[in-house]
Order: C-alpha cells, then structure tokens, then sequence
C-alpha cells in the first residue's frame, strides 16, 4: 500500500483536536475510523497511515498484529510527529511543499519536513525581512 502524504497530514491534524481522554485511556482504531473515513480517505487509507505513523514513531499507540489484520489504540502525537505537523500544518506552507516535491517519484517524510521548513522559513524570510 501507498502512504498518502495527505492523509499523514489529515490524520496528524485529526489526532491534534482529540482531547486528554486520549491520552489517557487511547482511541481505537475502530473509534478513529468511524471519525475519519470519508469519500477523499478510506478506511484502509486510514489505517495504513496511523499504522506507518506508530512505525515511524510519530504517534505513541499499541499495535496488535495478527493473521488477517492488526488492531491500533493511539494514545498521542509524539515530539517528531508535532514537529512533523507544525512543519506541514498552513496551508500556504502545504501547497508549496507539495508543489516542490510534485516532480519527485518519491518523498519520505523526513525530506517532506525539511522542504515544509525550508518553505515557511522562506515565507517567513519574506513577510518580516529577518534573517533566519
């Protein structure tokens, strides 16, 4: 299966403007997909992404593999995975770094931060005139 880099971002911005309880007792991937799912992300898009999120370490959650399937409990976004979103969340900054990579066959998601970066210190460069 293909990761859909708009699907990383909507599902890090989904799990931001969950609450505590999350934190604390998890949501299931059962409870996250009921939520989610809708006609731009299926439920196997949905899945795919929390489960390579968890690989990644950009959430914290419990995955239960088994035959036939795996089950997820996400309990919260990680360090990376914040800076990963804050690096993606405006959406001028996501519009241009999906414009910078388009030509590319491939981006991981560690170069997708960096161009995201290089992007809002771009606009930042230019809306304030500071040296950064």
């Amino acid at each position: 299966m293909k990761l859909k880099q708009d699907c990383v971002r909507y599902v890090l911005l989904a799990l931001e403007e969950q609450d505590l309880a999350m934190f604390h007792s998890g949501a299931s991937l059962s409870s996250i997909l009921n939520v989610l799912t809708n006609d731009k992300y299926s439920r196997d898009d949905i899945s795919y992404t929390l489960l390579q999120l968890s690989d990644g370490q950009y959430i914290n959650a419990n995955v239960n593999k088994y035959v036939g399937g795996f089950d997820i409990t996400v309990f919260n976004i990680t360090w990376s995975g914040h800076e990963l979103l804050d690096s993606i969340r405006d959406d001028e900054v996501w519009r241009q770094t999906k414009k910078a990579t388009s030509n590319l066959k491939s981006v991981s998601l560690g170069v997708l931060k960096n161009v995201a970066t290089a992007v809002l210190t771009g606009i930042i460069k230019q809306s304030t005139g500071l040296p950064i």
